[in-house]
């Protein structure tokens, strides 16, 4: 079984413990960390951020369970850019490559849209979704530039005093689903039968079925939402909701949603299903 996280942000103060992680992947052979799983492009926040992840790989690897890292755009440059598994069913992908701008009620949004459409052109030798992946990666090392890495209060401070972002903030989260359907076609178009596509980085958790395809969100791990894991074999791919218990992050049971990875298509007729 393949368990998939995202939104960690380790070296944050509200971060959890990498000692708190592991229950709730217990029985995985596979980790993935689905971007911004350490603050390590933080100057500030590096070092904390570094030895938090190192001790949650070595948590990982005593139990037996094989890590992989793909970057997000608070970690650009230190792990892949996606991953295929079930045979190239299921895509794995931060999710701030679905947007120019990353975040479109960020103060930098335009400087950060501007690198992407410069590196995106520069890229037109690479093929879909490599290329807007690349440019992605540009972009978010463009955003770290303007946005240094804050507490989720001091984050929610800043909204305060721009209230205008809030608004930003809904309509994303509105679009998110389409435009994560949109990039698992770019990936389709270049041969990859996705069926599925896994993300994180708008911190809000949800599954949708959204023109064919499953799309799922596994929140994050800091405010405002509450963490899933998303759970992968040959077969069935699910999301189950994480709680707090005794200091561990565990899965909860009763909030797990499941699908056969081969009947997804013709259950997209189905409504969209947020996650509570």
């Amino acid at each position: 079984m393949i368990a998939i996280l995202s939104d960690l942000h380790l070296g944050l103060a509200a971060a959890p413990r990498p000692s708190s992680i592991l229950p709730a992947v217990e029985g995985a052979a596979e980790l993935i960390l689905n971007g911004d799983a350490a603050e390590t492009a933080s100057p500030t926040l590096r070092g904390a951020a570094e030895a938090a992840l190192a001790e949650l790989h070595e948590r990982a690897a005593h139990a037996g369970i094989a890590c992989v890292r793909i970057e997000g755009n608070h970690d650009p440059g230190t792990g892949e850019l996606m991953a295929l598994r079930a045979g190239g069913s299921v895509l794995v992908t931060h999710g701030h490559a679905f947007h120019p701008s990353i975040a479109p009620w960020s103060p930098a949004a335009d400087a950060v849209s501007t690198c992407f459409a410069r590196a995106h052109a520069e890229g037109a030798a690479l093929d879909e979704p490599l290329r807007t992946l690349h440019a992605a990666r540009a972009a978010a090392f463009a955003e770290r530039e303007h946005e240094r890495a804050r507490s989720p209060a001091a984050v929610l401070a800043g909204m305060l005093r721009r209230p205008w972002a809030f608004p930003l903030v809904v309509g994303y989260w509105r679009i998110f689903p389409e435009l994560s359907a949109r990039f698992a076609e770019l990936a389709s178009a270049s041969g990859a039968p996705v069926r599925a596509i896994v993300s994180g980085h708008s911190h809000r958790a949800g599954a949708w079925f959204v023109r064919g395809r499953l799309v799922l969100n596994t929140g994050s791990f800091t405010f405002p939402g509450q963490p899933h894991a998303v759970l992968v074999d040959e077969v069935e791919i699910a999301i189950v909701p994480l709680v707090r218990r005794g200091g561990e992050w565990r899965q909860d049971a009763a909030g797990r949603r499941a699908w056969r990875i081969d009947a997804i298509a013709a259950a997209a007729a189905a409504r969209s299903t947020p996650v509570s």
